[in-house]
């Protein structure tokens, strides 16, 4: 941290002028180091003399520096004799805790009843005392009471710190901005890189088949071969070729609803190949809605769960119901069963974070969580899916769609 970062030097140089003209002090602002930061205020011709000197500058620098050391110890203005015998003070600039500079003023003389009563903050310098033109000068510089001194050292202790505490508190500010807007820029991009990184799951998703459904369909496709000669074949292998390339050439975040049902039609044929007549399939969602948009495979997903967690496992025939109606600010689905059904503490495991599964669980098919987790990628925690048990013994889910 430091001064120049915290409060402007051209109002601080307008400061110290001030001061100096209202005083008759001269006066600086240095660093920590003691060097300066603003232009000389007021500054007789004596000092400038002798800080023309090399020997002698050196010991002005360190009276500065020395002298604001021991004002930020005390924690107050520290009055004292700089190396030439001129009373100077240093008024400490202390923010949070860490000593960044100070303001140092004076080079007057006080009454010799006072000199008892500063010390010198380096070795006494008398070399200079050979130089009669800076001796000249030496003479013109006024006497001033001691108490006049640390009255306008307690002046400008006060004036200083008061300047400080408000540029603190806009410095902190400021950087509680900064610190705001880099949060909201790293948040920003970590939503960009969750939505990079479930785009990429839905393409991985176009390769991929449920494991399990391919196998029992291609052991279906094989045994309507050796039985019969033609027809049905034929159609099985169609419909598995027009869902394939479906999955396979559907790269887009979003698709029409017609297209998705036309795809789930196809499914179903396979489906019921499978099981022949213990399964029905009611779909019931209004004309109008086939030309809006939702994300491809979620409908199916939904319905292939039905198939294979609900009606698969059941003895006798299944049945499960597909609806759609609109609300005010949005489209919903719901997909009904009655099937096996399935425990309140499963429904909530399967609503878990999908990068909580690890990737063997992942890669074995499109679970409802990951329906979930793409429904609030998209859209939000307002629309993650919603599943319940009913009345038929099996489960519902219901699934929002926004309109906008």
């Amino acid at each position: 941290m430091k001064l120049e970062g915290i409060i402007d030097i051209e109002f601080l140089q307008k400061v110290q002028d001030a001061f100096a003209k209202a005083t008759g002090l001269a006066a600086i602002t240095v660093d920590y180091r003691g060097n300066p930061i603003t232009k000389y205020s007021n500054f007789c011709k004596f000092c400038n003399v002798v800080r023309k000197a090399p020997n002698l500058m050196a010991q002005c620098f360190k009276c500065d520096a020395f002298g604001g050391l021991e004002a930020a110890r005390m924690g107050n203005f520290y009055v004292y004799y700089c190396h030439c015998g001129l009373v100077d003070f240093a008024v400490p600039i202390i923010v949070q805790g860490q000593y960044l500079g100070s303001m140092l003023a004076g080079q007057v003389r006080i009454d010799e009843g006072d000199n008892e009563k500063l010390d010198y903050i380096v070795k006494e310098s008398s070399n200079w005392k050979e130089n009669h033109e800076l001796i000249k000068e030496y003479e013109k510089i006024p006497i001033i009471s001691y108490e006049k001194i640390t009255a306008a050292a307690e002046m400008m202790f006060y004036v200083i710190n008061h300047i400080f505490e408000k540029e603190i508190m806009k410095y902190v500010h400021e950087e509680l901005h900064k610190k705001d807007q880099q949060l909201i820029n790293q948040m920003k991009v970590s939503a960009e890189l969750e939505k990079a990184l479930l785009n990429k799951q839905i393409q991985s998703l176009h390769l991929l088949l449920n494991p399990y459904f391919l196998f029992n369909t291609m052991n279906v496709l094989t045994c309507l071969s050796i039985i019969e000669e033609a027809p049905k074949t034929q159609e099985a292998i169609l419909t598995l070729f027009e869902i394939l390339k479906y999955i396979i050439t559907n790269n887009q975040n979003l698709v029409q609803l017609k297209e998705e049902l036309a795809f789930i039609e196809k499914y179903l044929l396979l489906q019921k190949l499978r099981f022949n007549d213990r399964l029905r399939v009611m779909i019931d969602i209004p004309k109008e809605f086939e030309s809006i948009t939702i994300p491809p495979f979620l409908l199916q997903t939904i319905i292939d769960n039905a198939v294979i967690h609900g009606i698969e496992p059941k003895d006798g025939n299944g049945n499960i119901s597909v609806k759609g109606y609109s609300l005010s600010r949005d489209y919903v689905f719901v997909i009904s069963d009655d099937g096996v059904g399935m425990a309140n503490e499963k429904m909530d495991r399967i609503l878990e974070d999908n990068s909580k599964n690890n990737g063997e669980k992942w890669l074995k098919g499109m679970g409802l969580n990951y329906v979930n987790s793409v429904l609030i990628s998209l859209y939000g925690d307002e629309y993650k899916l919603s599943i319940s048990q009913n009345s038929q013994g099996g489960i519902t889910v219901r699934m929002r769609i926004p309109k906008n």
